[in-house]
């Protein structure tokens, strides 16, 4: 089948798939569809098909007709075939490139940017390899002439086709985000919202793309489901009953109790796990000693002894801690937490942070709900009161429900210091009970490794001896079972003192906003022209942009019949109404906006302008992930947002409010692989004991907290490379040997003398996800830096290539193993090109940290490990040795860089690929930027450019 030039092809900019494959993807829905909503379904479907009828939207696409590819100019084939096909045809493609599969129509697909690179070889005297047959010097000059001819026609064609901005849907962020503004929601809840939704599809990286962002009968009848939840959870849900709990811990049982027992006034044994008020005023509190076997809970003959020392004090009427570390019963959320919503937690806490060797710089409490789950969520406060004058502190916390028998425990728990219990059992009775265990873990350990009888009756035996010794123990030992830690300077240890506990929730405003903006003359009045009137006002925030009549007419009277055919009451039409909203492609699809949206393009007729509502909206998906405010509105309403000195200021406000979070959490979250962090294998904590979930959350957090600070100050892209300057937190800073930053909020420190922290090579996070959970990967870390930064995707390993072998007995290192495995000549011709951008950053061990040895697979990073060598040398022939200089050397070449970010972000503002045949806008967007090329330069220029202004 013949495609013509734009559908299925990169031509003039546009996505493979973007244009009619989208299209067709969306047209046939059966008309029998029925989802949850009843009518609601049919309608989006018949609007669908209103909008996308195919021959209107081919015209309205402005696409070519079909053009049969040209043939390859005779020097031009017979070059390739004597000088390059030994090395890339089917049966070699060296470095996964078949010039066999290059089509001479320079508009397919990448083939502009393949011609360049073959050029661009050609030039450098590169290919043919020296060791090959060498061309005549005119013979190499008629293919790169003609590459260079054909690759000035296609840049020419494409600018003047403009950008071709893709129609497209929501991706799920956009979604939520538009939900959640049209109807003033708890962010908590929109951010449920998108969990709800399916994950987009991916273009060239970015969930912006239209050809990954289709739409079939089951994202309709998602879409469905999800405007359900919003409206009915969100602005139609029923007011909610809340429920309140205290927790009194003197006279809380199951909580404090260590194996306590008493006498009662008959002189019975009583185990009933008392509470602290009742123990506090036991004049013999007991514990027991099992009989005749060393099971503590399974025994049923016992001894009792006193109990000794407890890790808690009765004390003001609260109690006071000195090791204890959990407390609060966890079925509080089950019987609490009826829904999404703020729930508030209030404790009376006072605490002492200890002296000395004991001491610790601050006592903090956390609460945790759901630990483990897809809704957990953790909060943390500094007790800054003392123990005699204790104040109140409060949590607001935004808890979800997540799906039936997800874990919804809660727990308050406070660092003590060094993880020693202040309180241990007796070791005068417990070391001879634990050598009995000891003892017979040998006899199971001799058997399995099929040790000699005699060797394993010697330790039968043995065992036994223990065992009888400990029975004895158990019969004479007097006392206390529980002892003050002797390790310890119990005095100088930090104390917690907690009174009483109160959660209550949900603490939901109700009406909430969205149903108050919704029946804004309140919900007496229930006549038609009321319904008008509401419509009237929520279907140009819905459509972002302005509504005819006839359109506010196909709600209501939608909405009046299926009020009258299903006998609603008026509340629960307008609801049925907004579903159908929702589910409209007029409010689903980006690029509907304006009255022209569907007005045909006349063949050849080149870029077109959009008009204010358009650009409103795609100004305010780029920045916001969301729809315009009312200050866009206004100037689009206006006409002035076309304005460049005004657009330019509404940049500069976007960027500064908030909402700008969003192209933060979406561009250099997708851009720095950051949503992709927990997809990767977490660092091995046994090899990696002081990894931590603090060092995991914050590392997560360090790029996107970079980002956003080389966005808010405007300062030069070039900064991701290399700074002067780093973002993070106190458990970031220990984690790279930094002092002076303490808490857990991110703030701008200076980057240390030895540059080798800066930029984003070497976060702690990007370090781990390009890494095995043991051990470093060099190469899937040059993968990622020549992707990323230099947008050069490496083209994946030939099938069944394995993993680096260990070899037996030699501690090698990974450079040293790469060698062996380059030996090859059809491993050789990536790796040779590739290897050195991931080799430079083996400093930095799976965890981020910095080392001189290698660590990891058995090896310790000490003088018995080898030593690293980080040298190498990047395709210009610049040559390194560590990775200063390494990251000295990627600078020297800022322009690729910068080039390639420029890349990078055109083609999240766009939503679909950026091919050779742009690199006239690329080149326009970075001179306009300036010499600096600084973040919001480059935005700027990209928004003021033809390509993001045009259809």
């Amino acid at each position: 089948m013949c495609v013509p030039p734009g559908l299925g092809t990169e031509s003039h900019g546009s996505d493979g798939g973007d244009g009619l494959l989208a299209m067709l993807r969306v047209v046939p829905i059966p008309a029998d569809i029925t989802p949850k909503g009843g009518s609601a379904g049919r309608l989006a479907t018949l609007a669908m098909r209103r909008f996308h009828p195919s021959v209107t939207t081919i015209l309205f696409l402005g696409l070519a007709p079909c053009v049969r590819a040209a043939d390859l100019p005779k020097s031009t084939s017979a070059f390739i075939e004597s000088h390059c096909m030994d090395c890339h045809d089917a049966d070699s493609a060296r470095a996964g490139f078949r010039i066999d599969l290059l089509p001479a129509d320079f508009t397919a697909g990448n083939a502009a940017g393949q011609w360049k690179d073959v050029m661009d070889k050609i030039n450098a005297g590169e290919m043919p390899p020296k060791k090959k047959p060498q061309p005549e010097p005119a013979e190499a000059s008629a293919v790169t002439s003609w590459v260079a001819q054909k690759l000035d026609e296609t840049a020419k064609t494409a600018q003047a086709a403009g950008g071709r901005v893709p129609m497209r849907r929501m991706n799920r962020v956009e979604y939520a985000n538009t939900v959640r503004d049209l109807f003033s929601l708890e962010e908590g809840f929109a951010r449920r919202i998108e969990k709800e939704l399916p994950a987009d599809g991916k273009v060239t990286g970015f969930d912006r793309g239209s050809a990954g962002l289709f739409m079939d009968e089951g994202q309709l009848d998602r879409y469905m489901a999800i405007a359900d939840l919003t409206l009915d959870e969100g602005v139609f849900n029923e007011k909610p009953k809340v429920q309140a709990f205290t927790y009194d811990a003197p006279n809380e049982k199951y909580v404090h109790g260590m194996m306590v027992a008493y006498k009662d006034e008959k002189g019975e044994i009583v185990e009933n796990n008392p509470t602290p008020f009742v123990v506090a005023n036991l004049k013999e509190p007991l514990s027991w000693i099992p009989l005749p076997n060393f099971q503590q809970w399974g025994s049923k003959e016992r001894r009792y002894v006193p109990h000794g020392a407890f890790d808690w004090t009765l004390k003001n009427g609260g109690i006071e801690y000195l090791a204890h570390s959990r407390f609060f019963p966890n079925d509080w959320p089950r019987k609490g937490v009826t829904r999404d919503g703020w729930y508030r937690f209030r404790v009376q806490a006072g605490a002492f942070k200890g002296e000395g060797s004991e001491g610790q710089k601050e006592v903090r409490l956390s609460v945790q709900y759901g630990v483990g789950s897809p809704v957990e969520l953790v909060k943390s406060a500094v007790i800054d009161a003392p123990l005699d004058a204790p104040k109140e502190y409060e949590f607001l916390m935004y808890l979800q429900m997540g799906p039936p028998g997800m874990n919804r425990s809660w727990s308050v728990s406070w660092d003590f210091g060094e993880r020693k219990e202040a309180v241990i059992a007796n070791p005068a009775y417990w070391d001879v009970q634990w050598h009995q265990v000891i003892a017979g873990g040998n006899v199971d350990r001799a058997i399995r490794e099929k040790k000699s009888p005699e060797e394993i009756a010697k330790l039968k035996q043995q065992a036994l001896e223990s065992q009888t010794t400990a029975a004895e123990q158990r019969k004479t030992f007097d006392g206390p079972y529980w002892v003050f830690n002797p390790k310890l300077d119990i005095a100088k240890r930090p104390r917690l003192w907690l009174g009483k506990m109160e959660w209550e929730g949900p603490l939901v405003e109700w009406p909430p906003k969205g149903r108050k903006a919704v029946f804004f003359a309140g919900e007496e009045r229930e006549d038609e022209g009321y319904l008008r009137e509401i419509f009237e006002k929520l279907l140009p925030l819905a459509y972002r942009r302005p509504v005819k009549s006839e359109e506010v007419d196909n709600v209501v009277n939608w909405t009046l019949k299926n009020k009258a055919e299903r006998g609603l009451t008026f509340s629960k039409a307008v609801r049925d109404g907004l579903k159908n909203v929702l589910c409209s492609p007029t409010f689903l699809y980006l690029g509907s906006e304006g009255a022209d949206a569907t007005a045909a393009a006349q063949p050849g007729s080149g870029s077109q302008p959009i008009n204010s509502w358009q650009l409103a909206s795609r100004l305010s998906y780029l920045l916001w992930s969301s729809a315009p405010d009312t200050e866009l509105y206004r100037l689009a309403g206006e006409n002035k947002l076309c304005d460049p000195s005004i657009l330019r200021s509404q940049v500069v406000r976007m960027i500064a409010d908030p909402k700008a979070n969003e192209f933060v959490r979406s561009f250099a979250g997708q851009w720095l692989s950051v949503r992709n962090f927990d997809n990767g294998n977490p660092p091995n904590r046994d090899a990696y004991r002081f990894y931590d979930d603090a060092l995991r959350d914050s590392s997560k957090r360090e790029p996107l907290e970079f980002f956003t600070e080389v966005l808010r100050k405007n300062l030069p892209v070039a900064c991701f490379l290399d700074s002067d300057f780093l973002v993070i937190n106190e458990r970031l800073a220990r984690h790279y040997g930094i002092e002076g930053v303490e808490g857990d909020d991110f703030r701008r420190v200076a980057a240390p003398s030895d540059d080798r922290r800066g930029g984003v090579l070497g976060m702690a996070g990007l370090m781990t996800y390009l890494a095995d959970g043991a051990r470093t990967l060099p190469v899937r870390r040059a993968a990622w830096v020549l992707d990323t930064l230099w947008n050069r995707p490496v083209p994946p390993p030939p099938p069944n290539v394995g993993d680096l072998p260990i070899i037996k007995d030699k501690k090698l290192t990974v450079r040293e193993r790469l060698n062996q495995h380059r030996t090859t000549e059809s491993c050789g011709s990536c790796h040779n090109r590739v290897d050195s951008f991931g080799l430079a950053l083996e400093n930095y061990d799976a965890t981020g940290m910095w080392r001189d040895r290698q660590n990891g697979e058995g090896m310790r990073g000490d003088a018995g490990s080898p030593p690293l060598d980080v040298s190498g040398k990047l395709p210009n022939g610049k040559e390194f040795t560590s990775i200063q200089e390494f990251k000295a050397a990627l600078l020297a070449e800022k322009q690729t860089f910068v080039e390639a970010f420029t890349e990078k972000l055109l083609c999240y503002a766009l939503g679909r690929p950026i091919g050779y045949a742009d690199h006239l806008t690329v080149d326009q967007i970075m001179a306009q930027a300036g010499p600096d090329y600084r973040l919001q330069d480059i935005l700027q220029a990209t928004v003021a450019s033809n390509y993001f202004q045009t259809r």
